[in-house]
Protein backbone atom coordinates (compact mmCIF):
# COMPACT_ATOMS: atom_id res chain seq x y z
CA UNK A 1 0.00 0.00 0.00
CA UNK A 2 1.50 3.40 -0.82
CA UNK A 3 0.87 6.56 0.42
CA UNK A 4 -1.41 7.77 -2.17
CA UNK A 5 -3.94 4.47 -1.21
CA UNK A 6 -3.38 5.27 2.29
CA UNK A 7 -4.50 8.92 1.77
CA UNK A 8 -7.75 8.53 -0.25
CA UNK A 9 -9.04 5.42 1.94
CA UNK A 10 -8.11 7.59 5.37
CA UNK A 11 -10.27 10.54 3.38
CA UNK A 12 -13.30 8.24 2.80
CA UNK A 13 -13.16 6.70 5.93
CA UNK A 14 -13.54 10.34 7.33
CA UNK A 15 -16.59 10.86 5.10
CA UNK A 16 -18.41 8.20 6.16
CA UNK A 17 -18.16 8.26 9.88
CA UNK A 18 -18.93 12.06 8.92
CA UNK A 19 -22.07 11.18 7.37
CA UNK A 20 -23.30 8.68 9.91
CA UNK A 21 -22.99 11.18 12.65
CA UNK A 22 -25.00 13.45 10.61
CA UNK A 23 -27.61 11.56 10.10
CA UNK A 24 -28.50 11.28 14.27
CA UNK A 25 -28.24 14.38 14.04
CA UNK A 26 -32.06 16.43 14.12
CA UNK A 27 -32.95 18.29 10.90
CA UNK A 28 -34.03 21.71 11.58
CA UNK A 29 -37.45 22.88 10.87
CA UNK A 30 -38.69 25.36 8.32
CA UNK A 31 -38.77 29.08 9.67
CA UNK A 32 -41.88 31.22 8.57
CA UNK A 33 -40.25 34.29 8.34
CA UNK A 34 -42.26 37.88 7.64
CA UNK A 35 -42.96 38.48 4.38
CA UNK A 36 -44.65 41.39 2.46
CA UNK A 37 -48.31 41.23 1.47
CA UNK A 38 -49.10 43.56 -1.07
CA UNK A 39 -52.76 42.97 -1.63
CA UNK A 40 -54.41 45.38 0.27
CA UNK A 41 -51.52 48.48 -0.07
CA UNK A 42 -48.50 49.49 1.64
CA UNK A 43 -47.77 48.77 5.11
CA UNK A 44 -49.17 45.11 5.17
CA UNK A 45 -47.24 42.05 6.21
CA UNK A 46 -48.43 38.33 6.28
CA UNK A 47 -48.88 36.84 9.77
CA UNK A 48 -46.72 33.90 9.79
CA UNK A 49 -48.51 30.58 8.74
CA UNK A 50 -51.51 32.09 8.04
CA UNK A 51 -52.96 34.16 4.87
CA UNK A 52 -54.28 37.35 7.15
CA UNK A 53 -52.70 40.43 6.74
CA UNK A 54 -51.43 42.75 9.41
CA UNK A 55 -50.85 46.35 9.42
CA UNK A 56 -49.76 48.59 12.40
CA UNK A 57 -49.97 51.78 12.49
CA UNK A 58 -50.71 54.94 15.14
CA UNK A 59 -49.46 58.28 16.40
CA UNK A 60 -48.22 60.14 19.43
CA UNK A 61 -49.64 63.96 19.85
CA UNK A 62 -48.50 66.60 21.78
CA UNK A 63 -50.73 69.62 21.57
CA UNK A 64 -51.78 72.98 23.32
CA UNK A 65 -54.23 75.84 22.89
CA UNK A 66 -54.67 79.35 23.99
CA UNK A 67 -57.58 81.75 23.15
CA UNK A 68 -59.99 84.74 24.38
CA UNK A 69 -63.44 85.46 24.83
CA UNK A 70 -67.25 85.15 26.04
CA UNK A 71 -67.60 81.45 26.19
CA UNK A 72 -66.34 78.02 25.95
CA UNK A 73 -64.28 78.09 29.26
CA UNK A 74 -62.32 81.82 27.80
CA UNK A 75 -62.91 85.16 29.22
CA UNK A 76 -62.10 88.24 27.69
CA UNK A 77 -60.35 89.69 30.23
CA UNK A 78 -57.84 86.98 30.91
CA UNK A 79 -56.90 85.05 27.91
CA UNK A 80 -56.81 81.54 28.71
CA UNK A 81 -53.44 79.40 28.26
CA UNK A 82 -52.67 76.24 30.05
CA UNK A 83 -54.53 73.62 28.23
CA UNK A 84 -51.54 71.20 27.40
CA UNK A 85 -52.45 67.50 26.44
CA UNK A 86 -50.65 64.21 25.02
CA UNK A 87 -52.84 61.25 22.25
CA UNK A 88 -51.70 58.35 21.71
CA UNK A 89 -53.09 56.13 19.05
CA UNK A 90 -52.07 52.44 18.11
CA UNK A 91 -54.17 51.40 14.93
CA UNK A 92 -54.19 47.77 13.88
CA UNK A 93 -55.32 46.27 10.64
CA UNK A 94 -56.10 42.46 9.92
CA UNK A 95 -57.47 41.02 5.86
CA UNK A 96 -57.55 38.38 4.46
CA UNK A 97 -59.04 37.35 0.99
CA UNK A 98 -62.62 35.13 1.19
CA UNK A 99 -65.03 33.34 -1.46
CA UNK A 100 -67.47 36.27 -0.11
CA UNK A 101 -64.94 39.34 -0.65
CA UNK A 102 -61.90 40.99 1.60
CA UNK A 103 -62.71 40.00 4.92
CA UNK A 104 -61.06 43.25 7.66
CA UNK A 105 -61.07 43.91 11.09
CA UNK A 106 -59.90 47.38 12.33
CA UNK A 107 -59.00 48.95 15.95
CA UNK A 108 -58.04 52.33 16.75
CA UNK A 109 -57.74 52.33 21.04
CA UNK A 110 -56.33 56.05 21.95
CA UNK A 111 -55.60 57.43 25.42
CA UNK A 112 -55.33 60.91 26.63
CA UNK A 113 -54.20 63.34 29.18
CA UNK A 114 -55.53 66.35 29.93
CA UNK A 115 -57.17 68.69 32.55
CA UNK A 116 -60.53 70.19 33.07
CA UNK A 117 -60.78 73.33 34.79
CA UNK A 118 -62.71 73.71 37.65
CA UNK A 119 -65.89 75.12 37.80
CA UNK A 120 -65.45 77.98 40.64
CA UNK A 121 -68.45 76.91 42.98
CA UNK A 122 -66.25 76.13 46.11
CA UNK A 123 -62.69 76.12 47.18
CA UNK A 124 -61.85 72.92 46.20
CA UNK A 125 -63.47 73.27 42.48
CA UNK A 126 -60.83 75.65 41.88
CA UNK A 127 -58.48 73.29 41.46
CA UNK A 128 -58.48 71.70 38.00
CA UNK A 129 -59.18 68.43 37.64
CA UNK A 130 -56.85 66.06 35.79
CA UNK A 131 -57.99 63.56 33.19
CA UNK A 132 -56.51 60.31 31.65
CA UNK A 133 -58.59 58.58 29.75
CA UNK A 134 -58.46 55.38 27.24
CA UNK A 135 -61.14 54.97 24.72
CA UNK A 136 -62.11 53.12 21.20
CA UNK A 137 -62.04 55.75 18.55
CA UNK A 138 -63.08 53.25 16.03
CA UNK A 139 -63.53 49.76 15.70
CA UNK A 140 -65.02 47.65 12.81
CA UNK A 141 -65.51 44.31 11.16
CA UNK A 142 -65.64 44.44 7.19
CA UNK A 143 -67.00 41.31 5.00
CA UNK A 144 -67.48 42.32 1.56
CA UNK A 145 -70.19 45.25 1.07
CA UNK A 146 -70.70 44.43 5.07
CA UNK A 147 -69.29 46.72 7.94
CA UNK A 148 -70.42 46.47 11.37
CA UNK A 149 -68.95 48.22 14.11
CA UNK A 150 -68.37 51.72 16.31
CA UNK A 151 -66.85 53.89 13.00
CA UNK A 152 -68.47 57.39 11.14
CA UNK A 153 -71.50 57.94 10.40
CA UNK A 154 -72.89 57.00 6.59
CA UNK A 155 -74.36 61.03 7.48
CA UNK A 156 -71.03 62.54 8.04
CA UNK A 157 -69.25 64.48 5.01
CA UNK A 158 -65.57 65.73 6.77
CA UNK A 159 -65.54 69.15 8.63
CA UNK A 160 -63.00 70.44 5.42
CA UNK A 161 -59.15 70.74 5.97
CA UNK A 162 -58.87 72.88 9.13
CA UNK A 163 -58.18 70.38 12.16
CA UNK A 164 -60.43 72.20 15.10
CA UNK A 165 -63.17 71.78 11.75
CA UNK A 166 -66.55 73.94 11.34
CA UNK A 167 -69.96 72.96 12.90
CA UNK A 168 -71.65 70.22 11.04
CA UNK A 169 -72.22 66.18 11.86
CA UNK A 170 -69.10 64.88 12.84
CA UNK A 171 -70.13 61.46 14.80
CA UNK A 172 -69.21 58.28 15.58
CA UNK A 173 -71.74 55.41 16.02
CA UNK A 174 -72.36 52.08 16.88
CA UNK A 175 -74.01 50.75 13.19
CA UNK A 176 -74.43 48.22 10.94
CA UNK A 177 -73.69 49.30 7.17
CA UNK A 178 -74.12 47.75 3.87
CA UNK A 179 -72.18 49.32 0.89
CA UNK A 180 -72.64 48.68 -3.47
CA UNK A 181 -70.29 50.19 -5.56
CA UNK A 182 -69.93 50.24 -9.27
CA UNK A 183 -68.54 52.47 -11.99
CA UNK A 184 -67.47 55.33 -9.20
CA UNK A 185 -71.47 55.72 -7.93
CA UNK A 186 -72.02 54.05 -4.69
CA UNK A 187 -75.27 53.47 -2.88
CA UNK A 188 -75.34 53.05 1.54
CA UNK A 189 -77.72 52.01 4.01
CA UNK A 190 -76.72 51.85 7.69
CA UNK A 191 -78.78 51.31 11.17
CA UNK A 192 -77.23 53.25 13.89
CA UNK A 193 -77.65 53.63 17.35
CA UNK A 194 -79.21 57.00 17.78
CA UNK A 195 -77.85 57.80 21.50
CA UNK A 196 -74.77 57.84 20.30
CA UNK A 197 -75.13 61.02 19.07
CA UNK A 198 -76.68 62.33 22.08
CA UNK A 199 -80.21 61.07 22.51
CA UNK A 200 -81.90 60.61 25.79
CA UNK A 201 -83.27 57.09 24.60
CA UNK A 202 -86.33 55.77 25.93
CA UNK A 203 -88.00 58.09 28.23
CA UNK A 204 -90.98 56.43 30.41
CA UNK A 205 -93.07 60.05 30.12
CA UNK A 206 -92.14 61.04 26.87
CA UNK A 207 -94.94 59.90 24.23
CA UNK A 208 -93.96 58.65 21.12
CA UNK A 209 -90.48 58.56 21.51
CA UNK A 210 -89.79 54.89 20.53
CA UNK A 211 -85.96 54.58 21.04
CA UNK A 212 -85.62 53.31 17.45
CA UNK A 213 -82.26 53.45 15.70
CA UNK A 214 -81.41 56.08 12.90
CA UNK A 215 -81.81 54.74 9.67
CA UNK A 216 -79.50 56.47 7.12
CA UNK A 217 -79.05 55.95 3.32
CA UNK A 218 -76.11 57.86 0.77
CA UNK A 219 -75.40 58.13 -2.40
CA UNK A 220 -71.76 58.54 -3.39
CA UNK A 221 -70.07 58.93 -6.51
CA UNK A 222 -66.39 59.73 -7.26
CA UNK A 223 -64.71 60.01 -10.25
CA UNK A 224 -61.81 61.89 -11.77
CA UNK A 225 -61.14 65.27 -9.75
CA UNK A 226 -64.72 65.26 -8.24
CA UNK A 227 -66.04 63.00 -4.99
CA UNK A 228 -69.68 63.93 -3.91
CA UNK A 229 -72.22 62.18 -1.48
CA UNK A 230 -75.35 62.98 -0.87
CA UNK A 231 -77.41 61.46 2.75
CA UNK A 232 -80.63 61.25 3.98
CA UNK A 233 -81.47 60.18 7.57
CA UNK A 234 -84.73 58.80 9.54
CA UNK A 235 -84.51 59.78 13.52
CA UNK A 236 -86.61 59.77 16.44
CA UNK A 237 -84.90 61.10 19.38
CA UNK A 238 -86.23 64.99 20.09
CA UNK A 239 -88.09 65.58 22.25
CA UNK A 240 -90.53 68.43 22.53
CA UNK A 241 -89.93 70.18 25.78
CA UNK A 242 -93.24 71.99 26.41
CA UNK A 243 -95.58 69.13 25.81
CA UNK A 244 -93.18 66.28 26.75
CA UNK A 245 -93.67 64.61 23.23
CA UNK A 246 -90.99 62.50 21.25
CA UNK A 247 -91.19 63.81 17.30
CA UNK A 248 -90.07 62.08 14.31
CA UNK A 249 -87.58 64.16 12.56
CA UNK A 250 -85.13 63.79 9.42
CA UNK A 251 -82.06 65.76 7.94
CA UNK A 252 -80.49 65.90 4.28
CA UNK A 253 -77.25 66.95 3.40
CA UNK A 254 -74.30 66.54 0.66
CA UNK A 255 -70.65 67.26 0.34
CA UNK A 256 -68.22 67.51 -2.54
CA UNK A 257 -64.70 67.89 -2.93
CA UNK A 258 -63.12 69.30 -6.32
CA UNK A 259 -59.19 67.86 -6.60
CA UNK A 260 -57.44 71.02 -8.42
CA UNK A 261 -54.31 69.80 -9.53
CA UNK A 262 -54.45 71.03 -12.18
CA UNK A 263 -53.89 74.57 -10.54
CA UNK A 264 -51.54 73.65 -8.31
CA UNK A 265 -50.74 69.85 -7.20
CA UNK A 266 -52.41 68.73 -3.96
CA UNK A 267 -54.77 71.66 -3.37
CA UNK A 268 -58.44 70.96 -2.79
CA UNK A 269 -61.84 72.75 -2.29
CA UNK A 270 -64.99 70.99 -0.25
CA UNK A 271 -67.85 72.68 0.22
CA UNK A 272 -70.98 70.55 2.13
CA UNK A 273 -74.50 71.78 3.66
CA UNK A 274 -77.60 70.03 5.84
CA UNK A 275 -81.01 70.97 6.57
CA UNK A 276 -82.56 68.91 9.54
CA UNK A 277 -86.25 68.74 11.13
CA UNK A 278 -85.51 68.22 14.60
CA UNK A 279 -82.64 66.48 13.78
CA UNK A 280 -79.42 69.01 15.55
CA UNK A 281 -77.07 66.89 15.99
CA UNK A 282 -76.79 66.03 11.54
CA UNK A 283 -76.44 69.83 11.05
CA UNK A 284 -73.74 70.62 13.88
CA UNK A 285 -76.05 72.30 16.13
CA UNK A 286 -75.09 69.90 18.97
CA UNK A 287 -72.65 66.78 18.83
CA UNK A 288 -69.30 66.50 17.48
CA UNK A 289 -68.53 69.61 15.62
CA UNK A 290 -70.75 71.69 17.11
CA UNK A 291 -71.91 74.89 18.35
CA UNK A 292 -72.76 74.03 21.75
CA UNK A 293 -69.28 72.19 21.83
CA UNK A 294 -67.95 75.30 20.73
CA UNK A 295 -70.00 77.00 24.23
CA UNK A 296 -68.44 73.63 26.45
CA UNK A 297 -71.55 72.99 27.63
CA UNK A 298 -73.70 69.62 28.02
CA UNK A 299 -74.91 68.66 24.36
CA UNK A 300 -77.75 65.99 25.00
CA UNK A 301 -79.94 69.01 25.83
CA UNK A 302 -79.67 70.29 22.30
CA UNK A 303 -79.50 66.83 20.83
CA UNK A 304 -82.79 66.14 21.51
CA UNK A 305 -84.36 69.32 21.92
CA UNK A 306 -87.00 70.07 18.83
CA UNK A 307 -86.95 72.63 16.13
CA UNK A 308 -85.30 72.93 12.66
CA UNK A 309 -81.48 73.53 11.55
CA UNK A 310 -78.88 74.35 9.05
CA UNK A 311 -75.68 74.76 8.78
CA UNK A 312 -72.97 75.29 5.26
CA UNK A 313 -69.07 75.28 5.45
CA UNK A 314 -66.20 75.37 2.42
CA UNK A 315 -62.67 74.94 2.90
CA UNK A 316 -60.19 75.05 0.91
CA UNK A 317 -56.09 73.85 1.13
CA UNK A 318 -53.27 74.92 -1.06
CA UNK A 319 -49.44 72.92 -0.89
CA UNK A 320 -47.04 75.50 -1.15
CA UNK A 321 -44.43 73.01 -0.80
CA UNK A 322 -44.11 69.10 -0.35
CA UNK A 323 -43.58 69.89 3.42
CA UNK A 324 -45.89 72.74 3.93
CA UNK A 325 -49.93 73.16 3.40
CA UNK A 326 -52.07 75.82 3.93
CA UNK A 327 -56.15 75.56 4.60
CA UNK A 328 -58.95 78.51 5.03
CA UNK A 329 -62.40 77.54 6.06
CA UNK A 330 -66.00 78.73 7.04
CA UNK A 331 -69.20 77.95 8.38
CA UNK A 332 -72.43 78.75 9.50
CA UNK A 333 -74.88 76.96 11.52
CA UNK A 334 -78.60 77.99 12.49
CA UNK A 335 -81.52 77.09 14.87
CA UNK A 336 -85.06 78.02 15.10
CA UNK A 337 -86.51 76.68 18.40
CA UNK A 338 -89.54 78.49 17.74
CA UNK A 339 -91.71 75.50 18.05
CA UNK A 340 -90.48 74.10 21.56
CA UNK A 341 -88.23 76.08 23.39
CA UNK A 342 -90.05 79.76 23.06
CA UNK A 343 -89.05 80.63 20.52
CA UNK A 344 -85.27 80.24 21.05
CA UNK A 345 -83.22 81.33 17.96
CA UNK A 346 -78.97 80.06 17.46
CA UNK A 347 -77.07 81.90 14.51
CA UNK A 348 -73.29 81.02 14.76
CA UNK A 349 -70.49 81.54 12.29
CA UNK A 350 -66.77 80.31 12.58
CA UNK A 351 -63.58 81.05 10.35
CA UNK A 352 -60.65 78.65 10.69
CA UNK A 353 -56.87 78.96 9.41
CA UNK A 354 -54.16 76.39 10.07
CA UNK A 355 -50.79 75.37 8.18
CA UNK A 356 -48.75 72.36 8.39
CA UNK A 357 -45.36 71.59 8.07
CA UNK A 358 -43.74 68.34 7.28
CA UNK A 359 -40.08 68.51 8.25
CA UNK A 360 -39.55 64.92 7.85
CA UNK A 361 -41.51 61.84 7.01
CA UNK A 362 -44.06 60.95 9.77
CA UNK A 363 -43.67 64.05 11.56
CA UNK A 364 -46.07 67.01 11.33
CA UNK A 365 -46.37 70.75 12.90
CA UNK A 366 -49.62 72.17 12.89
CA UNK A 367 -50.75 75.92 13.99
CA UNK A 368 -54.74 76.44 13.67
CA UNK A 369 -56.84 79.31 14.76
CA UNK A 370 -59.99 80.17 14.30
CA UNK A 371 -62.34 82.98 15.69
CA UNK A 372 -66.68 82.28 16.60
CA UNK A 373 -69.33 84.48 17.01
CA UNK A 374 -72.90 83.49 18.67
CA UNK A 375 -75.95 84.91 18.77
CA UNK A 376 -78.74 83.51 20.87
CA UNK A 377 -82.33 84.96 21.20
CA UNK A 378 -85.25 84.16 23.42
CA UNK A 379 -83.01 81.34 25.55
CA UNK A 380 -85.07 79.57 28.50
CA UNK A 381 -82.00 78.55 29.67
CA UNK A 382 -80.18 81.46 30.53
CA UNK A 383 -78.32 79.75 33.30
CA UNK A 384 -76.12 77.56 30.93
CA UNK A 385 -76.97 79.37 27.66
CA UNK A 386 -77.84 83.21 27.72
CA UNK A 387 -79.04 85.49 25.81
CA UNK A 388 -77.29 87.81 23.78
CA UNK A 389 -73.94 87.99 20.92
CA UNK A 390 -70.84 86.59 22.10
CA UNK A 391 -67.59 85.51 20.43
CA UNK A 392 -64.31 83.82 21.13
CA UNK A 393 -61.26 83.02 19.44
CA UNK A 394 -58.54 80.19 19.95
CA UNK A 395 -55.20 79.05 18.39
CA UNK A 396 -53.78 75.35 18.68
CA UNK A 397 -50.54 74.16 18.12
CA UNK A 398 -49.98 70.31 17.50
CA UNK A 399 -47.04 68.03 17.19
CA UNK A 400 -47.68 64.83 15.45
CA UNK A 401 -45.74 61.70 14.84
CA UNK A 402 -47.11 58.99 12.61
CA UNK A 403 -46.83 55.57 11.70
Amino acid sequence: MNFKTLLLGSAAAIVLAGGAQAADLTVAEPVDYVKVCDAFGAGFFYSPGTDTCIKVGGYVEFGTSFGGGDFGGLNSSNNNWGNFYTEVSIQLTASSVTEYGNLTGFIDMRAKTGNKAGTGSDLADYINESTNSAYVDSAYLELGPLKAGYFTSLFDFGRGYDDTGMFGSDSTTDHIQLTYAVNGFGLALSIEDQRDRGSFGYIDDVRGNDNVPDIIGAVTYSSGIFAAKVAAAYTNSAVDYDTYEGKDGWAIGGGLEIALDNFSAGDRFFVSAAYGDNANSFTGISGGTSVVGALGIDDQLFSAASGSSWSALASYKHVWTPQIWSSLSGGYASFDGSDSLDGMKIDAWRVGFNTAYAPVNGLELVADVFYTDLDVKDSPFNDVLATGSSDSWTANLFLKRSW
